[in-house]
């Protein structure tokens, strides 16, 4: 419709123009009929300019409807909003392990404190055995609500590695954050997984730790690089770790972390805890001592070590906290852990990981002779791994794992654990 307008009106002016041209020619033609046509021409000239304009912006609206219309459609998917207004986004993996036992424990993953000891009926049943499971599929859900006096977090995170036997639901995080504080479960600050040497084993290795327990945690930068936290813990004390205890207080533990300038890490945790029975009541304590150092873009060495007396919570492996005499008395068990490795990313998907673990028992005190023939109560536990991870494409982790490793009880007995790891992970 605008087009023909323009047209008609383009038409009327170029006939007004030749009129006016060819009147102009004669002499005869008086003034006020060429000034008629001259103020036709001028009129016709702006209703013109003022079509050929609109007509412009008509077509630049729907350009630029057409433009803002693309990118709507391509747009990352923005965080979701619970029915309180909560923005929230998913993730996870799902992931698939196997592993193939030439000596040592029934299990998926490791134990390598419970490992058959050599010349046993156990360790001929338990070799060459083949397993698999999903079982250590994760998902979790970041949380965020902005308030006025600043936003509030949260973190819930599952899997279905639960129970004695690593094949039930559980819960593994669940806590809220706001300011400098965070309330519910999650890692002990005791413990310091960012520090372990990477391994394919979900049940991880000797002088590892994955506690996670409820606490109140309080944590504040003291500089730019230097950051503390304190918190008070509940122990959740078992009947392995902890026998016939009767907790009355909380765990109270505390950590100082450094970032250096190359982006090396170095922490100090300790913690301090009572451990108490009907009879008897005794102090634990530990300290910890960890970090990474980042020797060449491509290689890093992480390390952590342990020094835990009176608790069989914190580290993973480790002996019973306590061993109860006649009298009904406790004695403290004492060891020591260290872990250490090195790993090297050979191209942007191929990277590798060189580990070593290792727990000391201290054997001249009373527990170690309360426990002297006990076959689960360990002087010496080491494993040794090498593994390779490939990731083909963003998303997805392919990964194999030798395994070797050794366990000595009290009475001098030792077990072999002597296995292949493998899984394949999508993350979400």
């Amino acid at each position: 419709m605008m087009k023909v307008l323009n047209t008609t009106v383009q038409k009327s002016l170029l006939a007004v123009s030749v009129t006016l041209f060819m009147s102009s020619a004669l002499a005869g033609q008086t003034d006020p009929e060429i000034a008629q046509l001259r103020q036709e021409v001028k009129e016709l000239r702006a209703m013109l300019q003022a079509n050929m304009q609109a007509q412009k912006s008509l077509s630049q609206g729907r350009v630029e409807l057409a433009t803002t219309a693309t990118p709507q459609a391509i747009q990352p998917t923005k965080q979701g909003l619970t029915k309180s207004g909560a923005e929230f986004n998913l993730y996870g993996y799902i992931r698939a392990d196997a592993s193939y036992q030439m000596k040592g424990a029934s299990t998926m993953y490791n134990n390598i404190s419970g490992v058959p000891l050599e010349n046993t009926p156990e360790e001929s049943a338990q070799k060459d055995q083949l397993h698999s499971t999903v079982n250590v599929t994760r998902f979790g859900l970041n949380f965020k609500t902005p308030t006025a006096a600043g936003d509030v977090g949260g973190k819930l995170e599952m899997d279905f590695f639960g129970a004695a036997t690593r094949d039930q639901f559980r819960i593994r995080h669940a806590y809220l954050t706001f300011d400098k504080w965070l309330i519910g479960q999650t890692w002990s600050t005791f413990i310091a997984p960012e520090y372990y040497p990477e391994t394919i084993d979900a049940g991880t290795f000797v002088g590892s730790a994955l506690l996670r327990s409820p606490l109140v945690r309080y944590s504040d930068n003291l500089t730019a690089n230097t950051s503390f936290a304190i918190s008070v813990e509940d122990p959740k004390y078992t009947a392995t770790s902890d026998p016939d205890n009767k907790m009355r207080l909380p765990a109270l533990v505390g950590r100082l972390n450094h970032k250096f300038t190359n982006g090396s890490m170095l922490s100090g945790r300790s913690f301090v805890a009572e451990k108490r029975t009907n009879n008897d009541e005794e102090v634990a304590w530990g300290v910890g001592l960890g970090g990474k150092y980042q020797i060449t873009p491509d290689t890093l060495l992480k390390a952590d070590y342990y020094h835990v007396k009176g608790d069989g919570r914190f580290l993973l492996w480790s002996n019973s906290g306590y061993a109860i005499d006649d009298q009904n008395n406790m004695h403290s068990n004492e060891f020591d852990t260290v872990s250490l490795g090195i790993t090297h990313q050979f191209t942007p998907q191929i990277r590798s990981t060189l580990g070593y673990g290792y727990m000391k028992a201290k054997d001249d005190n009373r527990f170690a002779e309360l426990q002297r023939n006990s076959t689960t109560q360990n002087k010496e536990l080491w494993q040794g791994w090498v593994n390779a991870l490939y990731n083909p494409y963003k998303p997805i982790t392919l990964g194999v794992e030798y395994v070797y490793g050794e366990r000595e009880t009290f009475d001098g007995s030792n077990g072999i654990d002597n296995r292949f790891n493998m899984m394949a992970s999508y993350d979400f």
